[in-house]
């Protein structure tokens, strides 16, 4: 089973990467390098701020600390047809299951020690200790995160919902008393307390697998829900097959939806402007760009780091929405409609205009919120229009001349 989970995981690894090659793109690098210079140049100026005397700060890094314990889930990697194939090998399925968790321990890992890095700053210079002890706040996330994924894999097992739930409960407490401890007693006490709790739990766990058998409908479910949540990501960058988004009615945007006249001039417009409206797959995306982009806008002073911010998300929701132009083209009765085909980029041109308006919009405000030198502010909101206008009524019309040009062919 060890060597049937490795030729599992090597294809889906390959299928990651080939994704991946969509994400790590130019623009996207672009965006990474920008927001962490200028995070990294912020951060070291606030942390000249700090003084021992400033007690919140530590609260703060310990919730970060307690919510970085969820990041990473137990990755099966099963399908739907092992609850038939795989059957006679359920009880071998055990040493199939410890070895998904062993490799999802990867990403927790690498995760934590980086947001250890990242945090343990503000405890050097609210506490006066030496960076030497962000060791022992690694290995005791560590050692929490690992019993976590042995508490995961216990709840794939029939008949142990109690005892998930307890040891979960004392996996809490055990995590707020472990990092706790180590901030305002010792890092070496909370270490070892963080150890003792995960060494409990996982001792548990593998007590539980012994005994109990495997739950394969919900270990199935589990490991579809956790690939959807991936694709959902790698979606917003390229096309995924076979992944549906969801539709949702949202009745308070009836009103704005409701000023297309239903002409069979407008009847592209009708349906794109719900598709923007109510399909996850872009109101999401929207609304993500927009409020990280605006946050990131809020708590940045530089006139140019917010220039090159605001511009880049606006061009990335332009980018990202122009896929929209293909939402019914599967749908045969669209292609039957008395309409020409060349309204519909029209109809997706408009949409795009009008959202990446209320975009530039909100962005204006938010910058004449944040920086207190109006004049600069106006101008910053000057170069977000006249970005848009570029965008809108230059780059967008060509790159959806060139897919018409294609589809036609």
């Amino acid at each position: 089973m060890v060597e049937f989970y490795k030729l599992r995981l090597t294809k889906h690894q390959k299928k990651m990467i080939r994704y991946l090659k969509y994400v790590m793109n130019d623009h996207f690098i672009l965006i990474c390098m920008v927001g962490l210079g200028g995070f990294g140049y912020y951060y070291s100026e606030y942390l000249k701020t700090l003084t021992p005397f400033v007690t919140w700060v530590p609260f703060v890094v310990m919730m970060l600390w307690l919510i970085s314990l969820f990041i990473g889930r137990l990755s099966t990697l099963m399908q739907e047809a092992d609850m038939v194939f795989l059957l006679p090998k359920e009880r071998a399925m055990t040493t199939y299951l410890k070895q998904s968790l062993r490799y999802s321990t990867i990403l927790p890992v690498i995760s934590l020690s980086l947001i250890v890095g990242v945090t343990f700053p503000l405890v050097v210079v609210t506490k006066s200790v030496t960076f030497s002890m962000a060791l022992f706040i690694i290995v005791s996330l560590i050692s929490l995160k690992y019993a976590d994924l042995w508490i995961q894999l216990e709840s794939l097992y029939l008949n142990t919902e109690k005892k998930v739930t307890t040891h979960r409960f004392v996996w809490y407490i055990g995590a707020l008393i472990g990092l706790s401890s180590s901030l305002f007693l010792s890092f070496y006490i909370g270490t070892v307390i963080s150890i003792l709790v995960s060494i409990l739990l996982v001792v548990l766990a593998k007590q539980t697998l012994e005994i109990s058998q495997l739950n394969w409908e919900k270990s199935i479910n589990m490991e579809r829900k956790r690939m959807k949540r991936i694709y959902s990501f790698f979606n917003l960058f390229t096309d995924v097959p076979g992944l549906s988004s969801d539709v949702r009615r949202r009745k308070y945007l009836d009103g704005l939806l409701n000023k297309v006249k239903k002409t069979s001039e407008n009847t592209y417009l009708y349906l794109y402007a719900r598709v923007a409206a109510r399909s996850s797959e872009y109101s999401s995306l929207t609304l993500r760009l927009v409020i990280v982009g605006a946050i990131l806008l809020f708590f940045t002073q530089s006139f140019w780091l917010m220039a090159i911010l605001g511009s880049l998300f606006i061009y990335l929701l332009g980018f990202q929405l122009i896929p929209m132009y293909h939402a019914f083209d599967y749908m045969l009765m669209a292609q039957l409609y008395p309409v020409s085909p060349k309204k519909k980029s029209g109809a997706v041109l408009s949409i795009i205009r009008s959202v990446l308006m209320i975009m530039t919009i909100i962005y204006g405000i938010i910058v004449l919120i944040a920086l207190p030198n109006k004049v600069e502010a106006m101008q910053l909101f000057g170069i977000f229009v006249v970005v848009c206008l570029v965008l809108s009524w230059g780059y967008l019309p060509l790159r959806l001349k060139k897919i018409e040009k294609n589809a036609n062919r």
